[in-house]
């Protein structure tokens, strides 16, 4: 309690110490965050001004981008900031268990360039260097996209609560190359680079990082990781792709990204090792057919293969010694394909149609020492989805109605290591989307929005990872599995206000509800929290509301804040020990603040904190644990050191968790407390 009014004071008394008047403000100079009219695609798969869409939209710019500190180099961390955000990434080399929208982390996707990612590992694959800008939208998103129907971690991700778009460069204006190299603590070495060239019409973009680092001891005291050394961390990202337009008499676009990362290391033990392999693949085709009609068709490939070692302690030997248990996996592949069809039958309707396709495979495996090699989990799931949206304008109102006719299904062939009883189960299902905005003037806009959604169980989450004897002993880690899940339906509502209350300034309220039937939800399990295991929680509502500010001083001073409320309930009359209890991650409450201060010299100098409240692992009023966050202050520092017309040398500094808070997280992880990089970027 004392936190929320210490930062809920703090916040709002420095919104009010900014002066409410300022230097006329030109929009060139602007991050795209801070004006109503910067163009966005994401609403309505389109390309048109944020202010003529009716949901909330956010625009994180490249430059905005880079004054954020990312503590576990996952592009997840860049939306940390924006209100009801409550981004858990366990660590720099552990998925992302964010929470999104209120809701919990599987009810806002991710995607690129406009086709689905598992916002769960995806995000610790990519860099940020190949992306334009950042789309968030927050409210329903579910019928112009798809649920992902990813079986790992907690499984299928639905855009229920808002969907997150990275926007791939594929325009150059200018050539440039950016080479950069930093270091820092836990020995934490990276290099990089980056360039984007022009070949005659094509734009191209290229890129690799690398990063080293001994990392440090994250476990929370007497925790399951018990580690011996500090892990060992080694990550590799490369990518590349180009856009080549075609001016022909149907002007046409067609454009390709390739992404490949490589994740190795150990969790602190010698037997405790991982490999990491993810590679996407993104297609697309454009072409204007005519004023009015134009095509758009993306395909997708996204392939994971995950591997790691489980040790158990020596039997002969001291308590302290251990040895090779198995070699285990986990295997996804995935084939998108969507196609829309964009109808600009008059200035006032704007049509949208289309269909989308989803192929997916999973396998798990485990390669024990003393027996022989097994699968756990073998099968495919498919979606098939045809979808139409209109916008109606006229006077004041935009009206957006939208259907989707979803085909969803799996096909198994192991289930927890033997044969299913039910080798395939599918549904139809038929969704809807509807909003509202009435724009009272030129600054000022009222929205709402409507939206449901269908998720089936994740493999994963029904078969588990352990095979039959290690769910029997108490020492293997991993998700335990619950073959009597069913799907989940939900429906999500938000409304609210946005205000350009002076050039360079805005303002927004948004409320929020959202409604699962069914919901699955992730429990920690109490006997061993390196354990987990799905479970239907019953109905789950949250009711939230947030509030945000943001301004800009040309040449001065740009600032933000914002604070989310959230109250979460599950309600299951037939469990009294879950009835009346909170969805699991999701904060009671986030606020943020930040500003930057543009100095002589071009020093920018970011201060960013983020404040987050008490979460609980499970949804078992007996026996789960509660984990508050409290304050995390990030800060970081560039500057020019050399310039002329042939390169510039820039110097660059972030500093984590300033204030060294070694919160705990759940499954017995903990953050490292305070570290720092330095480096620099040649740009020429």
């Amino acid at each position: 309690m004392k936190y929320k009014m210490f930062f809920t004071t703090l916040l709002f008394s420095f919104l009010l110490t900014v002066p409410v008047t300022a230097q006329q403000v030109s929009k060139d100079t602007l991050d795209s965050q801070f004006t109503l009219d910067a163009v966005v695609v994401t609403a309505s798969k389109t390309p048109q001004s944020r202010g003529n869409v009716t949901q909330k939209i956010d625009v994180l710019s490249a430059s905005e981008l880079n004054r954020q500190v990312s503590g576990n180099r996952n592009v997840a961390e860049a939306l940390m900031y924006l209100p009801g955000n409550a981004v858990k990434a366990l660590s720099r080399n552990d998925a992302n268990w964010g929470a999104y929208g209120g809701i919990g982390p599987k009810y806002s996707t991710f995607m690129l360039g406009g086709l689905p990612i598992d916002a769960f590992t995806d995000v610790q694959a990519l860099s940020l260097n190949a992306v334009e800008q950042i789309e968030v939208q927050r409210g329903p998103a579910s019928v112009l996209y798809p649920t992902y129907l990813s079986q790992d971690f907690a499984g299928n991700q639905s855009p229920l609560a808002g969907t997150t778009n990275l926007i791939l460069k594929e325009k150059v204006t200018s050539p440039k190359t950016i080479i950069s190299a930093s270091g820092g603590s836990y020995n934490t070495y990276t290099t990089g680079l980056h360039t984007e060239q022009n070949i005659v019409s094509a734009s191209l973009i290229t890129g690799f990082s690398f990063e080293s680092s001994d990392y440090t001891n994250y476990g929370a005291p007497v925790s399951w990781l018990n580690m011996k050394k500090n892990p060992d961390y080694q990550k590799q990202i490369w990518y590349g792709g180009f856009s080549i337009p075609f001016e022909t008499d149907l002007p046409q676009k067609v454009s390709v990204f390739v992404n490949h990362a490589t994740h190795t290391g150990n969790v602190g033990r010698e037997f405790r090792k991982y490999d990491h392999q993810y590679n996407l693949v993104n297609f697309g085709y454009s072409v204007q057919l005519n004023n009015e009609l134009s095509n758009q068709l993306n395909l997708g490939f996204r392939n994971s293969s995950r591997t790691w070692q489980e040790d158990m302690i020596a039997p002969i030997l001291s308590k302290d010694e251990y040895i090779l248990a198995s070699d285990n996996g986990a295997d996804q592949q995935f084939l998108l394909v969507d196609n829309t069809v964009s109808w600009k039958q008059n200035s006032d309707a704007f049509l949208s149609f289309g269909g989308d396709v989803q192929l997916a495979d999973y396998q798990t495996w485990s390669d024990p020492v003393l027996t022989q090699k097994s699968t756990g989990n073998d099968a495919a799931s498919y979606q098939y989805g045809l979808f139409a949206q209109e916008e109606i304008t006229f006077d004041q109102f935009l009206i957006r109605g939208g259907l989707r006719l979803n085909l969803v299904g799996n096909d198994i062939v192991k289930l927890d290591g033997g044969k299913p009883g039910d080798n395939g189960k599918s549904w139809t299902v038929l969704l809807w989307s509807l909003g509202l905005k009435y724009n009272l003037d030129d600054q000022t806009s009222l929205f709402a929005n409507a939206g449901s959604s269908f998720m089936i169980p994740g493999l994963k989450s029904v078969g588990g990872t352990l095979s039959a004897v290690q769910q029997t002993d108490t020492i293997s880690n991993g998700q335990l599995p619950n073959p009597a899940l069913e799907p989940e339906s939900g429906i999500g509502l938000d409304a609210g206000i946005n205000l350009q209350f002076a050039p360079g300034g805005t303002f927004s309220f948004r409320g929020f509800y959202t409604r699962i039937s069914d919901a699955i939800v992730e429990n920690a399990v109490s006997a061993n929290p390196s354990r987990s295991k799905s479970v239907n929680a019953g109905t789950t509502v949250a009711l939230g509301a947030e509030a945000e500010a943001s301004y800009h001083i040309i040449d001065l001073v740009s600032v933000f804040g914002n604070v989310t409320y959230t109250s979460t309930t599950i309600e299951n009359p037939k469990d009294k020990d879950q009835d009346g209890s909170d969805v699991p991650f999701v904060p009671d409450y986030t606020a943020n603040t930040g500003m930057t201060f543009f100095l002589p010299y071009e020093i920018k100098i970011s201060p960013y904190l983020h404040a987050s409240g008490k979460i609980y692992d499970g949804t078992s009023k007996s026996t789960r644990k509660t984990f508050d966050q409290g304050i995390l202050l990030n800060l970081t520092a560039t500057g020019s050191v050399y310039q002329s017309d042939l390169f510039s040398l820039e110097a660059f500094a972030n500093f984590y968790n300033l204030t060294d808070n070694r919160f705990e997280m759940p499954w017995q992880f903990q953050d490292p407390g305070f570290s720092w990089t330095g480096g620099i970027r040649v740009s020429f």
